[in-house]
């Protein structure tokens, strides 16, 4: 491959180097970006340029093209894949788990398993949500619960799997009895999540587009404001191989501005309130009318 004219004098980064990056992380991730993300691209490529002490983003940019160390892919993919995130993002989904989702599991599965999947988990928050959710209301003691929590980055799974948040991270939607029952003071104005939550969420790296999802029999998976970042056909794989690993009355949650309608048929979309969530064409009846 010919290499690209870089400003070498500039983080600026010309319409043909983000086409590259774009499609570089397509290739490796499958999500989205194009010159619509160009400040995006910029913004985040800077702090890759400051750890390594690479003098501009067109450097970089050669870098890749010709033999990247695994430092240098780890820390653009990373850069360009992770997402901010929340705890308890959308309330709805959470309040419809805690008033009808979880107790009915309790009441009426015979296996005594909860296995949920956090997808693009991010740095953690949504993971541990769902288990102080069911802490805080006693779900399922007795039961073995499995909440597998999977990113594409290492970086932010290594951060997730520390458990330790910045003030700032903690005030984006944590429940002030929530921070004074399940955490303590981490020092520099951090605090951390107490063992008893952290050791119940399992962190893997796993990349969606992936044929294979190494688990399987998930009552409820988590796949929220991620499939947004993928074209119409990445997004039918991923809800093909998720689909394949779902419970029979298990339950897909996606983001607000999400669906899977008119892009895989065999979900469908099912009402506990207050939220929609998605899951098998026949067990439909089974929520909304039990």
């Amino acid at each position: 491959m010919p290499e690209l004219q870089t400003q070498t004098a500039t983080n600026e980064l010309t319409s043909l180097e983000i086409d590259f990056i774009s499609d570089y992380i397509y290739k490796k991730s499958g999500i989205v970006l194009g010159q619509s993300k160009k400040y995006l691209i910029t913004s985040r490529l800077h702090t890759v340029l400051r750890i390594l002490k690479i003098e501009s983003a067109g450097k970089l940019i050669s870098e890749l093209q010709k033999q990247p160390t695994q430092q240098l892919e780890t820390l653009v993919l990373d850069a360009l894949t992770t997402n901010e995130t929340l705890w308890f993002r959308d309330k709805k989904p959470f309040d419809a788990l805690e008033k009808v989702v979880f107790p009915r599991l309790q009441a009426e599965k015979k296996k005594r398993e909860l296995n949920i999947w956090s997808a693009a988990c991010s740095s953690g928050q949504e993971a541990y949500s769902i288990a102080m959710l069911i802490d805080s209301h006693n779900f399922f003691n007795g039961w073995k619960v499995n909440i597998w929590a999977t990113d594409i980055s290492t970086q932010i799974i290594d951060k997730a799997q520390t458990a330790v948040y910045s003030q700032m991270e903690m005030n984006r939607g944590l429940p002030i009895n929530f921070l004074i029952k399940y955490f303590s003071e981490a020092g520099d104005g951090a605090w951390g999540l107490k063992d008893r939550i952290r050791q119940k969420v399992e962190f893997q790296l796993h990349n969606l587009q992936s044929d294979r999802v190494p688990r399987s029999a998930f009552d409820v998976i988590f796949c929220r404001n991620v499939l947004i970042y993928f074209d119409r056909p990445t997004k039918a794989k991923i809800l093909e191989n998720m689909l394949k690993v779902l419970e029979p009355q298990g339950l897909l949650v996606v983001g607000g501005s999400e669906s899977t309608i008119g892009i895989h048929d065999k979900y469908s979309p099912v009402r506990i309130n207050p939220a929609i969530f998605y899951s098998h064409e026949d067990s439909r009846q089974y929520w909304e009318n039990g």
